[in-house]
């Protein structure tokens, strides 16, 4: 990993006048961007893809499956910077990983399967307007005729481009593992399939339910499945265009007395027709991954262990949290010394 950071310093120094104001995390532990407000929902849509519609289906219970590796991805962004101007300089640091479960139930990563980024995020053309021209660093330029010029909106633009990089990247591993993989071994993906895979071994599960793919009677059908159902299968649709994935919700644990989503996933696989008539297995498999449960985790009821000890395994590789806002100190300290 580069010292990005120190590179930073060491360019700020080199300007006659500075004035570096950093705003440091008040969540020293969050490595997901800053959320949207929780009550917005972005619109979708879906088509049937099974007769029966969106109902609930027993799947028959929990079934040791085919999934051999496992990947996840996470984003730990730290700023705004400021530099002599109002634009925000956002710091990333990006990564992806797949790890393997052997015969001895251990978790190893696989040879040329952990990819890192790290970069400074901000719009170029917006900071050359203020003289400055940052050198020395890898850049991601953020500019968008779209977008509003006010520090916020720069800043959650920054935040955007920092979760699209991390999914290039679990793209680039995914789609690697794929073209070598000839084996009878599946791949579960912490999250949505960004690509057509065709009949690969490949499938993903989504924690999050942001999304309305549904109508409002469906979601209540869905929200009121018990442990083991899934829902019928369907088309998402996004933007009115159908992704090349066949989807369906799976309920992992009980949410009786809980909030209606607890122990619920989406769960994505490659639109074929092998894998249409694979979903109650594909779900069995899922069910079995419950054990053991990914405790302390917060999300524990929709996440299985593997993935979890892929999180920790990149967490693990990681600039620390202290290191940077360290390091982010260091750079709002400069223009003090200028000034003693």
């Amino acid at each position: 990993m580069s010292d990005l950071l120190g590179n930073l310093e060491a360019y700020i120094r080199t300007l006659p006048a500075v004035d570096v104001r950093v705003t440091l995390s008040h969540s020293p532990l969050a490595d997901e961007t800053p959320m949207r407000a929780e009550s917005e929902v972005i619109p979708g849509g879906r088509e049937l893809a099974e007769e029966c519609g969106i109902m609930a289906i027993d799947v028959g219970g929990a079934c040791k499956g085919e999934f051999c590796c496992f990947m996840d991805g996470m984003q730990r962004p730290r700023g705004p910077i400021y530099v002599n101007s109002p634009v925000p300089i956002l710091y990333g640091y990006v990564a992806a990983a797949i790890r393997v479960r052997g015969s001895d139930r251990r978790m190893r990563t696989l040879p040329g399967f952990h990819k890192v980024d790290e970069s400074l995020y901000f719009s170029v053309g917006m900071a050359e307007r203020y003289g400055l021209t940052i050198s020395g660093v890898k850049i991601v330029d953020t500019s968008d005729s779209d977008t509003i010029e006010h520090p916020i909106a720069l800043a959650q633009v920054a935040y955007d481009k920092i979760s699209t990089i991390r999914g290039a990247l679990e793209s680039e591993l995914a789609a690697k593992w794929v073209d070598q993989n000839k084996g009878p071994g599946w791949l579960l993906v912490d999250g949505s399939l960004q690509s057509d895979y065709g009949e690969a071994n490949v499938v993903g599960v989504t924690k999050s339910h942001g999304t309305q793919y549904l109508t409002w009677d469906e979601q209540r059908v869905v929200l009121s499945m018990k442990v083991g159902e899934r829902s019928g299968a369907f088309i998402p649709l996004v933007h009115g265009r159908r992704r090349p994935v066949y989807s369906w919700y799976l309920r992992m644990h009980p949410s009786e007395g809980k909030d209606p989503y607890f122990g619920l996933i989406r769960v994505e696989a490659p639109r074929s027709a092998r894998a249409l008539a694979m979903i109650d297995d594909i779900s069995r498999w899922i069910l079995a991954e419950r054990a053991p449960l990914s405790l302390p985790d917060s999300r524990w009821d929709k996440m299985i262990y593997p993935i979890r000890d892929c999180e920790l395994y990149m967490k693990s590789l990681a600039p620390s949290h202290t290191s940077l806002d360290a390091r982010l100190f260091r750079l709002s300290e400069i223009s003090r010394s200028r000034e003693g």
